[in-house]
């Protein structure tokens, strides 16, 4: 970081003293200032000569201790880092409004006040002490870390601070999460509920079917507009969703899918097509129209979350560890069952919009685990009915003996 362009002015009237001002960027690129008063300066001659070996005792000073720390706290710079990011559009307003609650929790009552350089890997490990004796989850604690940890990467790797005050410590893991999964009549209990309970023109009729039969995401399916619904092909795209934004002043918002990945188009089930079929047959909607929304008016994901909250609870519907179903929830499901119906890891990639196969082996890998025990069942089923071979391999010794002794007899 470079200082530049020292100036020098008399504050208010003749007899006060001299304020030397320098400006400067800072790693956004952006112009800040700072101001130092001269007591001393009898003129603007001697103003503009303290003036400038000011500006070079700071810019000496900066070589030393680069920006980042000197000048801000960890909370004017984790908030000024991600309205950046916001502005810059690498986050959405989502994202933003997560980390900054984030912050809020876990973050600034610990660190907030430290000069941003001044923290060490001591004053990190006393943080990450004081996060687990809150209680928090080993997913939480490992989430917030991460955030912070990437904010000081950025200012190190870009020669802001001369220390990353994460070396040496060990990051937390995290937490072994169960997948939630519904068994076959807990399946069962969700469909008698959403055709009990609504009739085909209400959202929540396809609202709900849409996570339980195409495990799309709550904004995913808010974003869905009827012309993305091919009845001739029996396909399904997604090309948007619905944003939630907590940002003081501004409102939910369309926006695109998630990553890359989550546009896509997919096969929709015989099942969903009908229910959809339905409804559109009872409002004849435009085909710009949101599919659970009022017209080109969208449902936002807090009211879908509302409903879909009212609709467990008054039906009782839990999963399979007897935890609440949330609209996650019947995604997750959706791909435990195609995991276990034997569907390949790259086809369920696609349907689900992961970024890559990977992200669906990390997060299935219990449903994957059980679908190959069956998968392995099948394939020696296989061999021993096409192969004499395999029929003798899997018998007994002495029941293979024995064969031997009637082949010999014959």
């Amino acid at each position: 970081m470079k200082y530049t362009a020292v100036s020098v002015r008399q504050l208010n009237r003749k007899g006060r003293p001299w304020q030397a001002r320098a400006k400067y960027k800072d790693v956004f690129g952006k112009w800040k200032e700072v101001s130092k008063i001269l007591p001393e300066a009898k003129g603007k001659r001697d103003a503009q000569r303290m003036a400038n070996e000011w500006l070079d005792a700071l810019n000496a000073q900066a070589d030393l201790m680069p920006n980042a720390g000197k000048i801000s706290t960890v909370d004017e710079t984790f908030r000024e880092y991600l309205k950046h990011q916001l502005d810059t559009g690498e986050i959405e307003k989502s994202t933003y409004s997560n980390s900054l609650h984030s912050y809020n929790r876990y973050i600034k009552p610990y660190l907030g006040n430290y000069m941003f350089a001044s923290v060490d890997n001591t004053v990190i490990n006393g943080w990450l002490t004081n996060l687990y004796q809150l209680g928090l989850s080993q997913n939480t604690i490992h989430t917030t870390y991460a955030r912070l940890k990437k904010i000081y990467n950025y200012f190190y790797n870009n020669g802001e601070l001369l220390k990353d005050p994460f070396k040496g410590v060990k990051m937390p893991k995290k937490g072994d999460t169960k997948v939630t999964h519904l068994t076959n009549e807990q399946m069962d209990n969700v469909l008698e509920a959403v055709y009990l309970d609504y009739e085909p023109q209400d959202p929540m009729y396809v609202g709900i079917l849409l996570a339980f039969y195409a495990g799309l995401r709550r904004g995913e399916i808010c974003g869905l507009r009827w012309n993305d619904i091919d009845f001739y092909k029996h396909t399904i795209r997604v090309r948007s969703a619905v944003g939630v934004s907590n940002i003081q002043g501004t409102s939910d918002y369309t926006k695109n899918p998630k990553n890359k990945s989550s546009s896509r188009t997919f096969p929709m089930l015989p099942q969903l097509e009908q229910a959809l079929k339905e409804r559109k047959t009872l409002i004849n909607p435009d085909d710009n129209w949101f599919v659970i929304g009022e017209g080109e008016k969208f449902m936002h994901p807090q009211q879908y979350n509302r409903l879909f909250s009212e609709f467990v609870e008054r039906n009782h519907l839990v999963d399979a560890y007897g935890k609440k179903i949330v609209p996650h929830g019947l995604r997750h499901n959706f791909a435990t069952v195609g995991i276990r119906a034997g569907m390949d890891i790259a086809s369920l990639a696609l349907m689900m919009g992961h970024a890559s196969r990977a992200m669906t082996l990390d997060t299935y890998g219990d449903a994957n685990a059980d679908a190959l025990t069956l998968a392995s069942v099948k394939l020696e089923d296989t061999f021993n009915k096409n192969t004499s071979f395999g029929e003798e391999q899997t018998q007994m010794p002495e029941e293979a003996e024995q064969r031997e002794q009637n082949k010999g007899e014959g």
